[in-house]
């Protein structure tokens, strides 16, 4: 078994590949949780359908689609539970997104740019739950 196996599973979905991979290996370095990159959330739902995950960090700002996400996440249509800790990445919305998403309970909603340490205390606290 790899140190891997013993981190939480966290599924990230977000588009930008850069951004992806820093958060990937930053939080490999620190073995906060083993990250399964997508980068669309097309590519998430299959993931969502046969896989419990321990967490996710989702980048809202993919438009409508990933508020969907959430909102099925809610409803219970995936293995994971419902109430699966939520990281919400955006930048700073529109008052109507802006409150459907805190409808869907995000563990935390970072707006971009953000920094690094806010997006790792955050996914050390998705950890804890």
């Amino acid at each position: 078994m790899t140190a891997a196996a013993n981190l939480p599973a966290v599924l990230l979905v977000e588009p930008q590949f850069v951004m992806r991979r820093t958060m990937v290996a930053v939080a490999r370095e620190m073995r906060l949780v083993e990250f399964h990159e997508v980068a669309s959330v097309a590519r998430a739902v299959p993931l969502l359908e046969s896989r419990r995950f321990g967490g996710m960090v989702l980048d809202i700002d993919d438009g409508s689609d990933a508020l969907t996400l959430l909102e099925r996440l809610r409803a219970g249509q995936f293995v994971c539970r419902p109430d699966l800790p939520v990281v919400a990445l955006t930048f700073t919305a529109a008052p109507g997104p802006a409150a459907q998403l805190e409808a869907l309970k995000p563990l935390r909603t970072l707006h971009k740019p953000f920094k690094v340490g806010e997006l790792l205390s955050s996914v050390a606290l998705m950890a804890k739950h």
